[in-house]
């Protein structure tokens, strides 16, 4: 009467089965030690693996010194074709979802790339105002100019110079604030006003300031 097998033995064996049967493809008793990760030995894999072959419950083929063991095909349970039909859609499901999920991915980060690289909503109104105010001190002393009073040529030279400087500063932020928001546009699904709106940004236009208009003066 053979010996009863220990439940050691048993457990190494139904690893081994499990293994293969899930892999559905042939292996020889060295693969089998090296994909279980040393969980059984080479010597215990084929000694499992033949006794499997023995009961029938899975199949051997030998080449030569070479044993390869692969499971019984008629055990693999083959889907219908509804059955693969519907599989096949909950994949393409998966793969929209995926694709649609790297679409919001990119928007998001480019939307987040723009807004690093911006300034925060403070320190744009605090640039804003003080850009503002001294392009209207500027341009009341400009007027002041233009209506006759007399100054002298180096105090007419001085406020046209800040005068230009103050609007070349502008013309900077405003190229500097459009590049960022032309990126953020890219990959933004809606209205970049809308956007704006939504995080509290005001543009000149918002403001009614032309900048062509005081570049002019």
């Amino acid at each position: 009467m053979p010996a009863k097998k220990s439940k050691g033995s048993s457990d190494e064996e139904k690893v081994v089965l499990d293994y293969l049967v899930k892999a559905n493809r042939p292996y020889s008793a060295n693969d089998i030690s090296s994909q279980l990760h040393g969980k059984v030995s080479p010597a215990q894999a084929k000694k499992i693996l033949n006794d499997l072959a023995d009961d029938g419950r899975i199949q051997r083929k030998v080449n030569g010194k070479q044993q390869i063991f692969y499971p019984n095909q008629s055990d693999i349970d083959v889907p219908s074709i509804e059955e693969a039909e519907e599989e096949a859609e909950k994949i393409k499901e998966l793969e929209d979802q995926v694709e649609t999920l790297k679409s919001e991915n990119k928007v998001l980060a480019s939307r987040l790339q723009g807004l690093n690289n911006a300034l925060t909503d403070d320190q744009m109104r605090e640039r804003i105002a003080k850009l503002s105010n001294e392009i209207k001190e500027n341009d009341e002393r400009l007027e002041h100019l233009r209506s006759g009073e007399v100054i002298s040529p180096e105090e007419k030279s001085k406020i046209e110079t800040e005068h230009a400087t103050m609007v070349k500063h502008w013309k900077a932020r405003k190229r500097m604030f459009k590049n960022v928001s032309d990126a953020i546009a890219e990959g933004y699904p809606g209205k970049i006003k809308d956007l704006f709106a939504e995080i509290g940004i005001e543009t000149d236009e918002d403001a009614g300031a032309d900048i062509s208009i005081i570049a002019a003066k």
